[in-house]
């Protein structure tokens, strides 16, 4: 019977292919199975956690959630009931010691180890001289949130004190990992300024040389700062500029003069030197603008929490759209005293110390207000870093950190530049001179046989000093604004981080209730903006005017068709092209000109249905009552309950706020 019994299980395990080794090990198998992880599930965000075996009977706080998940006991699947303590024994009255020679007899020493100690609110282990939990900030005593962990979770961001610490490296860091547009930046800001420099210096030599023939081939002109005057008569006209005037072809003032403009303003209106402002402005724009479209870009990257930019380019036409910001964020801005240094020079200050006046001006937006327009230019909504109040006020809430990265992004990034800047301003003849005798003149005198008595030929200015100056100046600024781009990008980085750990403290408008009615304010900095578009415009109108009318006069054989015809067509094509400008770009997929589109307006009929191209054209006309009450029509929308200027109300539009959903 015994033998019967020991055998059984030997049997069973032959025909169950478990072999008797495996049957005497079972016994240290349970034991490893005992001590394998425990899975248990958070109740509020379900998610299952694996935790030791040692955490058994306490709890753990959710990687996911950060909420207290109890651990069941070992082979328990509920929660463990929390632990009691233990009452310690009464220590022995002094009066009745049980024994006086043992003076540590009444000590639990088992008790007095202890437990870890936990948060009340995450399970956290914690050091016994913590007074508030690391991670949640709950006071461990009391179990709630001190004022100061209340103010830190109310700001809904990264804790301030913490930015001065962490922005240095990340913004480093970022710049390490984006190298191309390290070199992006290099090359696009040395070939811009290389076309500016050549433009300008074709510009300079091309009025220097034209306004020698002015001024020889020039018959009875009188020439001052307030330009050219004649007095033609029948008898003898003037010759001026390649066109003769005489009293029958023109219509002279009360003291049978006219004033035509000087030799250089002759010279800029001419083809030649619009072509060459022309470009001098493309480039300039788009020099800028790159810089503003990259800075926008880093910085809505980095209030998104994110490391690197992903599918960004840019565009020459986008840059250049941008490139307004540069040259008129500051005029605007400083709109009241911008205008102090014209007043100076009306007055009869020096035009030098007029000039550095407007320059300090200019420049100081970008000392002071950059850090916080930034990151306001990278709103949808960028109309409040156009507004001198609200850039006041976001700069005092934050005025240390926006100092701070003022001083940095004055020393690593303009310092440089205006050192350049300043220096070759004031040792202009020495640079000029270098240049000339030294890299020009030998440069050009072995390739193609040039001689400083060949300065005034245009085939070498074309085919020789252009060329040579536009090589030397690409590689030299490409290189420079290479090491430059280095330090942008990283202060571009540090504006961003300023967003985002101080974002509380600035009125950024993110938002915007779609298609309400956009107020007198916003309404006034896109026409200031769509006025520089104007003003473009007028120049070319100017421009093509005066080479119309030359071309008909001569063909005719008329100074009247010259004279007249030139004001005529200035008249004319201004009024149609900013007709079109308005009508086409209102009534178009953008629904705005390109004042308004930068500032998050739209132009929509009363029914928010699209403005259409005729009713466009209407509310252009009238807006012109705008130009001749100078404003008076347009103040009009300041008061009125919807906002509508004079020209909304007769042509049932209006202008409103493009809404998030409209971007």
């Amino acid at each position: 019977m015994n033998a019967e019994l020991l055998a059984a299980p030997i049997v069973a395990a032959g025909f169950s292919g478990i072999s008797i080794r495996h049957l005497l090990n079972t016994e240290r198998i349970q034991e490893e199975t005992e001590a394998m992880p425990i899975k248990v599930r958070c109740n509020e965000c379900s998610t299952v956690l694996t935790v030791s075996d040692q955490a058994a009977g306490r709890a753990v706080k959710c990687k996911k959630c950060g909420g207290r998940v109890p651990v069941p006991a070992a082979g328990s699947s509920a929660p463990p009931a929390q632990k009691k303590k233990k009452k310690k024994p009464r220590p022995p009255a002094f009066d009745e010691p049980s024994d006086p020679a043992d003076m540590f007899g009444g000590l639990d020493l088992d008790e007095a180890e202890g437990d870890e100690k936990l948060c009340p609110n995450c399970a956290t282990v914690v050091d016994e001289e913590d007074f508030e939990c690391p991670e949640c900030g709950v006071n461990i005593q009391t179990g709630a949130l001190s004022q100061q962990q209340k103010a830190k979770r109310k700001r809904k961001g990264p804790p301030p004190e913490e930015f001065y610490k962490a922005a240095m490296p990340n913004a480093w860091e970022f710049v390490m990992n984006h190298k191309g547009f390290v070199l992006k930046s290099g090359f696009t800001w040395g070939l811009s300024c290389t076309m500016v420099i050549c433009a300008a210096f074709i510009l300079n030599w091309y009025v220097t040389h034209r306004t020698v023939e002015l001024l020889k081939s020039a018959e009875n002109v009188q020439f001052s700062d307030a330009g050219a005057l004649i007095a033609p008569t029948k008898e003898q006209p003037v010759k001026y500029d390649g066109v003769i005037y005489s009293s029958e072809s023109v219509l002279l003032g009360p003291d049978k003069t006219l004033l035509l403009p000087t030799p250089f303003w002759a010279c800029i209106r001419s083809p030649p030197g619009a072509f060459w402002c022309f470009i001098f402005l493309v480039f300039l724009l788009g020099m800028g603008g790159w810089a503003w479209t990259l800075s926008a870009k880093v910085v809505e990257v980095t209030l998104a929490r994110e490391k690197v930019i992903k599918r960004f380019s840019g565009d020459v036409i986008g840059d250049m759209t941008k490139g307004f910001t540069t040259i008129f964020w500051p005029v605007v801005l400083l709109y009241p005293v911008i205008w102090i240094p014209l007043a100076m020079n009306a007055g009869g200050v020096d035009p030098q110390v007029c000039v550095i006046t407007f320059v300090c001006l200019f420049l100081l937006p970008y000392v002071i207000f950059l850090p916080v327009a930034a990151v306001h230019m990278a709103q949808p909504y960028t109309y409040r870093a156009w507004l001198l109040n609200w850039m006041c006020k976001d700069f005092v809430n934050t005025i240390a950190p926006s100092m701070f990265i003022s001083a940095i992004f004055f020393c690593t990034v303009m310092l440089v530049p205006l050192g350049i800047c300043i220096g070759v301003a004031l040792g202009w003849d020495s640079v000029s001179n270098f240049y000339t005798n030294s890299i020009e003149l030998p440069t050009l005198n072995a390739v193609m046989g040039y001689e400083a008595a060949s300065e005034g030929s245009t085939g070498y200015m074309i085919f020789g000093r252009f060329p040579l100056m536009f090589m030397i100046g690409f590689l030299v600024l490409s290189m420079l604004f290479t090491l430059i781009a280095i330090p942008a990008i990283f202060v571009m980085r540090l504006f961003g981080l300023f967003g985002l750990y101080f974002r509380p403290d600035m009125s950024l408008c993110a938002e915007q209730v779609p298609l309400s009615n956009a107020g007198f304010g916003p309404r006034f900095l896109a026409i200031q903006v769509d006025m520089v578009v104007g003003a473009i415009i007028v120049a070319v109108c100017i421009w093509l005017s005066g080479f119309v009318a030359k071309l008909f006069g001569f063909l005719y054989n008329s100074e009247a068709i010259t004279v007249y015809g030139y004001y005529a067509l200035i008249v004319i094509s201004t009024v149609g092209t900013m007709g079109f400008y308005f009508a086409n770009w209102e009534s178009g997929a953008g629904r705005a000109t390109l004042g308004k589109w930068t500032l998050g307006l739209l132009v929509l009929q009363e029914n928010n249905k699209p403005v259409k191209f005729k009713q466009a054209v209407n509310r252009y006309l009238a807006s012109l009552l705008s130009v001749i009450s100078l404003g008076g029509t347009f103040i009009m929308c300041a008061f009125h309950q919807d906002y509508r200027a004079f020209h909304d109300v007769a042509t049932k539009t209006k202008v409103v706020w493009r809404g998030d959903e409209n971007q």
